[in-house]
């Protein structure tokens, strides 16, 4: 008699985790979406036979307020609200918070503030694809040398103020257009501004609430910067593993977990400096 009460119910859970769970996002209109980013980087490279280290601690807060929403498109306005970071090397420290007024009016205070400043709207599609965007790129200003490598370690936060192209995914574009199952597996690639990006997805785990997605990457990049007066280059080829969770109703991304390891060379005119990284990210959206 046991066995055929529950065997309805295992029929039940087998066809729940079977079924094709299709990737609409639903935003409410005058929705606000608040993103919070911690990251950890430290950076090790070698100099004339010793490792010089640098690590920075940073956070950033920004938003999307939702100005339209229909069943086929949304409308959302982006802003950065907070920075701040701990950085440690080469015998410094530094510490920063935008909500401080003597720190806005240090050296790092131009740069965040123009940051802070710079806001642009996106149109996306049900699934997450950039439509338009305005502006279709944002300019910051010249970064101040004696910053350059506060600046690149917080990349990440410094990269939220540019708008998506149009075709591209958006921040909330997570599954494929196609539907989704548990187990379905995707791929992605594409050109960076400075190098070339690759993944690859699999859905993990869909229950009554979330949707869960592992990731793993890889991208080269290739950077070119400063140093002490002269030009350098600096390739890397980055490997990185993480989590998505969705919120399985309106299929918005709840968190995000990432490390990425990383491993090159710098090109100076002292010859060239081995340079290995490790970042960790977490970004949550309530």
């Amino acid at each position: 008699m046991k066995n055929s009460l529950l065997a309805p119910f295992i029929l039940f859970m087998a066809a729940a985790n079977a079924q094709n769970i299709q990737p609409k996002l639903k935003f409410d209109q005058g929705q606000n979406l608040q993103v919070n980013l911690q990251l950890k980087t430290t950076i090790s490279q070698q100099a004339m036979g010793q490792a010089i280290d640098f690590t920075v601690e940073g956070n950033a807060d920004h938003s999307f307020m939702v100005t339209n929403a229909t069943e086929d498109n949304s409308t959302l306005k982006h802003s950065v609200d907070h920075v701040g970071f701990n950085f440690d090397g080469m015998g410094q420290k530094m510490k920063f918070d935008s909500k401080e007024e003597k720190d806005l009016k240090g050296n790092f205070g131009k740069p965040v503030k123009e940051l802070l400043d710079k806001k642009y709207d996106m149109v996306i599609d049900g699934n997450g694809n950039t439509l338009m965007a305005i502006p279709e790129k944002i300019v910051l200003g010249n970064d101040d040398a004696r910053m350059a490598i506060i600046t690149s370690m917080l990349k990440d936060i410094f990269d939220l103020v540019q708008p998506p192209k149009k075709g591209m995914a958006s921040f909330f574009k997570v599954l494929p257009d196609s539907g989704s199952t548990k187990g379905k597996a995707w791929t992605e690639s594409y050109p960076l501004s400075n190098g070339l990006f690759n993944a690859a997805y699999t859905i993990s785990d869909i229950n009554d609430s979330t949707i869960v997605v592992d990731f793993a990457s890889n991208s080269v990049t290739v950077t070119k910067a400063e140093m002490m007066g002269g030009e350098t280059t600096t390739n890397m080829n980055n490997k990185s593993t993480g989590r998505i969770i969705l919120d399985r109703l309106t299929g918005i991304i709840r968190e995000k977990t990432m490390k990425t390891d990383s491993n090159g060379t710098t090109e100076t005119a002292f010859g060239s400096l081995p340079v290995t990284s490790t970042t960790n990210i977490t970004i949550t959206v309530k």
